[in-house]
């Protein structure tokens, strides 16, 4: 009798920690860490989303409600769906290693879109069906050599870019080959080709950044056909809807150990980084003033640097070391002042409103934000 009543107590027992195991497994799994934030709902033309500050493509807005996708948790990765009512997990694969998420870099007012593209077919994801669907078919280049390079969405239009390699000329020991980029606009039932380089004169065109009407971008033109030439790199600004370049300064000249780029425009300025490999790792973000033909630079630091911009205000993010803190860029003055350098974890600088700046922790779960002033912390997610 004892024994069978020391079995009962055993297997209750083990029933009981069963439950309570598979409990704490599925309130892990189901748990969302949820905080009574506010979601702005304003007119965005989400153009901040075309600029390579949000490297993760960890968060963006669509109307009044925010997705970001929580990494480095076992349990809880995935991407969210945050609102002033709730908080929710839209995508999830399961518990993993490896976080899978949507891909938030091309959103519109409306849509998630995916930036794979197959079969010339743009897919936006139902959040309502849990799946991707088709949006639009893109129209045949009618050239082989074409390759769909990017997706720009900027409000609910869609810009599409494609590259083109051509070549195969041997002028004498060299081999030449140019790469040059179209640029078509979706508008309704229609595409329109909104930018050539054929017809601006340089062999390739990168970095574009939308800003008001206009487009900007880092133009290239090789100095010859040689194999060792070197390319002449220009700062442009662009006007689209009569084809023509409205400035058009010298930047650089192309270089194995120097990498440049553009990452906001404000008004008829723009900001970038350099980075020079032969000057142990230094990053240094510079303004270029389209209209006086000026570049200056506004700081130099060997950490980690994010630039992100909204509007007319400009920001940016030292990641760590001495310089860590989220900066403010005076576009008027060019005046950089440090508004926020409490000892916490900074990663990624998000903007998808005029009165927040977002930011992550270090393993890029928690998510927090503050004021544009650099006041008001408050934790959103995590």
């Amino acid at each position: 009798m004892k024994k069978k009543k020391a079995f009962k107590i055993i297997a209750i027992a083990l029933i009981f920690c069963f439950f309570a195991v598979a409990g704490v497994v599925y309130f892990s799994l189901t748990n969302v860490p949820e905080h009574n934030v506010k979601i702005e709902n304003e007119p965005d033309n989400n153009s901040y989303m075309n600029t390579c500050s949000n490297v993760m493509c960890n968060l963006a807005r669509v109307g009044d409600k925010l997705y970001y996708n929580a990494a480095n948790d076992f349990f809880k990765y995935g991407t969210y769906e945050i609102t002033s009512d709730y908080t929710k997990r839209i995508y999830w694969k399961g518990p993993a290693i490896t976080s899978e998420c949507l891909d938030l870099n091309r959103v519109s007012n409306e849509n998630i879109f995916s930036p794979y593209i197959h079969n010339d077919i743009v897919q936006y994801y139902d959040l309502n069906q849990k799946h991707y669907e088709e949006y639009l078919k893109l129209p045949d280049t009618n050239n082989d050599n074409a390759s769909l390079e990017e997706l720009f969405v900027v409000g609910n239009e869609l810009y599409f870019n494609y590259s083109e390699l051509y070549g195969g000329n041997v002028i004498g020991d060299t081999m030449v080959v140019y790469g040059f980029y179209n640029l078509y606009r979706q508008d309704e039932d229609d595409t329109k080709l909104i930018l050539s380089v054929d017809n601006l004169d340089f062999d390739y065109i990168s970095d574009l950044r939308f800003y008001d009407e206009y487009i900007y971008f880092v133009a290239g033109k090789r100095t010859s056909d040689k194999e060792n030439a070197s390319t002449n790199l220009f700062l442009c600004k662009y006007n689209p809807n009569n084809g023509k370049i409205v400035y058009k300064i010298p930047y650089a000249t192309s270089s194995d150990f120097v990498e440049i780029t553009c990452l906001s425009a404000v008004n008829d300025k723009v900001y970038g980084t350099i980075v020079n490999r032969s000057d142990n790792g230094y990053e240094t973000v510079y303004c270029a003033d389209l209209k006086s033909g000026t570049i200056n630079t506004l700081f130099k630091s060997n950490a980690g640097m994010v630039i992100n911009s909204y509007k007319d205000k400009v920001f940016l993010l030292i990641e760590n070391g001495k310089d860590m803190g989220i900066y403010s860029v005076d576009t008027s003055t060019d005046k950089v002042t440090k508004i926020f350098d409490e000892d916490m974890d900074l990663n990624g600088l998000y903007i998808v409103d005029s009165k927040y700046l977002y930011f992550a922790d270090d393993a890029y779960f928690t998510l927090h934000r503050i004021t544009q002033d650099g006041k008001n912390l408050e934790k959103v997610f995590g």
